[in-house]
């Protein structure tokens, strides 16, 4: 690998994933939605060691579909050489809300920001993919449900994504494709997207970003893939009958 895209690289698992990257000694392209959050973020990288010349950005929102085609035009033209995406970005909604309680604008809100929005890049930026080895990976959720994890509009949504992931992975797998699509369960990580919860199953970014990485670098083909943080394969695409 060569140069990565990460959406939502300025915090929380995106900043750890696009840290690791960079000190593994990836070029890194930002996906943030300000000018503010793409300084920050260089700043960052740049106390932990990295070159700031491995770094560039786009400014990306995946509420906006004029901003991801921008950044999809913009990479095309200076990293056509683009072989990594990490779909990350998302919102989580009212975590603790039950689920007859949450509202429809509010199942709307999480769909269009994690479904919608990460198609929408995924179908930007796969004219550049298409052209060498790549691969797109989606930081998702888990098909299951508990009573300890139950954010009923995030839950939805990330089911959702698993099952476009895997639709796609049909699509690139038929159309003999060099670009595999999967996605990534990291388990429960203190963030500030869920209020910086703590309990017994709950890992901390740097936890995660180890786990993530691993997977990602670990030599093996993924393509419609659903990987648990342990490596074990949640769910998985039958490409022959």
């Amino acid at each position: 690998m060569k140069k990565a895209l990460i959406t939502g690289a300025n915090r929380g698992i995106g900043l750890e994933i696009t840290k690791r990257l960079a000190q593994k000694g990836l070029f890194v392209i930002l996906g943030v939605r300000s000018e503010a959050h793409a300084a920050e973020t260089k700043q960052t990288l740049v106390e932990n060691g990295v070159d700031e010349n491995q770094i560039d950005y786009v400014l990306l929102d995946l509420n906006d579909t004029d901003t991801i085609k921008k950044s999809a035009s913009y990479i095309a033209e200076k990293h056509p050489d683009l072989d990594l995406l990490v779909n990350n970005a998302g919102i989580a909604g009212d975590m603790e809300k039950p689920a007859l309680a949450t509202t429809v604008a509010e199942y709307q809100a999480t769909w269009n920001v994690n479904v919608l929005g990460t198609l929408q890049v995924i179908q930007q930026l796969a004219p550049v993919l298409k052209n060498h080895q790549s691969q797109i990976v989606n930081i998702s959720g888990p098909s299951f449900a508990t009573a300890f994890y139950n954010p009923a509009a995030y839950r939805v949504s990330k089911v959702a994504l698993n099952a476009l992931i895997q639709s796609l992975a049909i699509d690139f797998y038929k159309n003999q494709d060099s670009v595999e699509i999967y996605g990534i369960f990291p388990g429960g990580v203190t963030t500030d997207i869920n209020n910086h919860r703590e309990g017994p199953f709950m890992k901390t970014v740097d936890e995660a970003g180890q786990l993530i990485m691993a997977i990602i670098f670990d030599g093996k083909g993924h393509n419609g893939d659903i990987v648990n943080f342990d490596q074990k394969i949640l769910s998985s695409v039958r490409f022959t009958r």
